[in-house]
């Protein structure tokens, strides 16, 4: 018997004594600012479609000037001839940008915008502009609709006023495939005016 409590005395230990909760000496955990976190977290799935919104540094107008337009169609039109992307619609609008695609696995999200934003960079620095550092993405899931993407870029400079309902902004562009089906939803290539309500 005497063995038994000389090994108990051996296993325990004398209890911890803890200072007196003390609400100052709390470390406050801020969640990290900035972009950084969105970064982590930012997937790139080839086959899925995806809608991005990329603006202007201090969003600074003059992305929808002929020959920053221009430029940037061009860099679309590139994206999507050496297969990085499938261009589903874009639009160019006074201080940022719309780009619908479908990813084909060549290039990450993040490498396709900072292409773009690489190759027209010398375009928007002639009219003192700058893109700003990140960009806003959504990856279509499998119950969103293309339609109402379509609709939202296609509705954009209208509801912008910067066109009326009667003529058609200059700035933007559909696929061929997207165009074969959604232009019969429109009024003659135009919105109908109860979308803009």
């Amino acid at each position: 018997m005497s063995t038994y409590l000389r090994d108990t005395t051996l296993v325990c230990r004398p209890a911890r004594l803890r200072a007196p909760f003390d609400p100052a000496r709390l470390t406050v955990v801020k969640p990290p600012r900035g972009y950084a976190p969105l970064r982590l977290h930012r997937t790139t799935i080839p086959g899925a479609s995806y809608f991005i919104t990329v603006c202007t540094c201090d969003r600074r107008v003059g992305l929808n000037r002929p020959e920053i337009a221009g430029a940037i169609h061009a860099q679309l039109q590139a994206l999507g001839g050496d297969a990085s992307i499938e261009l589903r619609a874009w639009v160019v609008m006074p201080e940022h940008l719309h780009l619908f695609f479908t990813l084909t696995g060549r290039l990450t999200v993040g490498q396709i915008v900072g292409r773009l934003k690489a190759k027209t960079r010398a375009s928007l620095l002639v009219q003192a502009l700058r893109w700003q550092g990140n960009f806003y993405e959504h990856r279509l899931r499998p119950d969103d609709r293309v339609e109402d993407v379509l609709r939202y870029l296609f509705l954009n400079p209208y509801r912008a006023k910067l066109v009326s309902l009667t003529d058609t902004y200059p700035h933007c562009g559909i696929s061929a495939t997207d165009a074969e089906w959604f232009r019969p939803t429109l009024d003659d290539n135009h919105p109908f005016p109860e979308w803009l309500g």
